[in-house]
């Protein structure tokens, strides 16, 4: 299905666009002795090929090819922008607080509340992406579109949700005036314009508690607020601690917190695996171990050397976990992808993995979305067969139940 845009060009100072956020196991001995069909798939990247084809077996699961949140991310972002065209942002900002609230999210887990912060800002991104670099008058147009918030918080400031999209519109500003990002001799005057947005956006926030609106969109504010300011790294730590304690299995919030992680000049690897400790425990009531693997999947991608750093027993058994604690489908299939991939990428095999992922594929995948996916459709078919082989009899419980011991 083709990406589809939704233009508010109606809107005063606004060019918005909807956006679409994408996105020591103990195991049966028989499926130790056999030799393992997932490094066959796995293990160069080139699917594994039956001599001929399998016939269809109740281990075939069912294939959707759309993207299971195109539907629930058109809905949301339809809905913001209806709302933005009628200026009826206080609607808007009730709305998002409601979402946040109850930690609405379409089937591969993107916040409800997220995609709307995202519309309702895309107007000022567009603008900023727009700009050029040559001078500082520049980003006159996004400046002005920040009145725009502004006004709306104004209006009504007890609304956290417009008072975190003016911040937010002030730090985008902000970060669009990074020194770096002009000319030499434009550098000092952008170096003050961008502390300028973000003293404005500390302002702004501090006058709401995140605890008592139980805001994961205030604690993702205030985070970004200090990852731009000066002086405020030391806070990045306890700003992520309360910003998943508020939303634990949301993996936005690992994705942002990891790429301040990368420089190991600042977190040396004795400090990332005590982060990574960390982010288990605060997770544990409500995701068993899987803060675990949220905590990693995106280091891994990011931060070199951060596979060394892995405990890859306790990473199996937390992505298990991730995908045992009410996922939905699509989740499953992006833990599995994920496990698969890292299994890609592992120069040594590794058991714990590999039962991992078939008992994931065995006993929590209904349905397989090759979108969410980087292997091959027939790559996947393979596994799931392979995984049905393997452990054809043993039921959910009794799997489990292995996993713990």
């Amino acid at each position: 299905m083709d990406v589809v845009l939704i233009f508010l060009g109606t809107l005063p100072g606004m060019a918005l666009a909807a956006l679409f956020v994408v996105i020591g196991l103990s195991f049966v001995q028989s499926a130790r002795r056999r030799k393992s069909r997932a490094g066959d798939v796995l293990g160069d990247g080139t699917p594994f090929q039956a001599d001929e084809p399998p016939e269809a077996t109740a281990a075939d699961l069912p294939i959707e090819h759309e993207d299971p949140d195109l539907v629930e991310r058109i809905a949301v972002s339809r809905h913001i922008a209806d709302l933005m065209l009628a200026d009826e942002w206080t609607q808007v900002g009730d709305d998002m607080s409601d979402w946040e609230t109850d930690l609405a999210a379409a089937p591969g887990g993107a916040r409800y509340h997220d995609v709307g912060a995202d519309v309702a800002l895309s107007g000022l991104r567009g603008l900023i992406d727009e700009a050029e670099h040559n001078a500082l008058s520049d980003l006159a147009a996004a400046e002005e579109e920040i009145d725009h918030f502004m006004d709306t918080y104004h209006r009504n400031e007890e609304n956290h949700v417009l008072a975190v999209l003016a911040a937010r519109a002030h730090l985008m500003v902000g970060e669009a005036a990074r020194a770096d990002l002009w000319p030499d001799e434009l550098q000092r005057d952008a170096w003050r314009v961008m502390a300028r947005h973000f003293v404005k956006a500390g302002e702004i926030l501090q006058n709401y508690d995140t605890l008592a609106y139980m805001s994961p969109l205030l604690a993702e504010a205030k985070y970004r607020q200090a990852l731009g300011s000066p002086g405020g790294a030391h806070k990045l730590d306890e700003l992520f601690e309360s910003w998943i304690d508020l939303d634990p299995s949301n993996p936005l919030i690992y994705e942002i917190h990891a790429e301040s992680l990368c420089d190991p000049d600042v977190y040396s690897d004795e400090a990332i695996m005590a982060e990574a400790d960390k982010a288990l425990a605060r997770t544990e009531d409500t995701l068993g171990m899987g803060g675990y693997a949220l905590f990693f999947m995106p280091l891994l991608e990011l931060r070199e050397g951060a596979r060394d750093l892995l405990d890859a027993d306790l990473f199996a058994g937390a992505m298990l976990d991730l995908a045992s604690m009410e996922a939905s489908q699509a989740e499953v299939n992006l833990t599995a992808n994920a496990l698969a991939a890292e299994m890609r990428l592992t120069d040594e095999a590794n058991t714990a993995m590999n039962d991992t992922l078939y008992l994931l594929i065995r006993w929590h995948m209904s349905v397989i979305y090759p979108r969410l996916w980087t292997l091959p459709e027939t790559s996947i078919q393979s596994l799931v067969r392979d995984a049905a082989e393997a452990i054809p009899d043993l039921d959910q419980k009794s799997a489990n139940l292995s996993i713990a011991a």
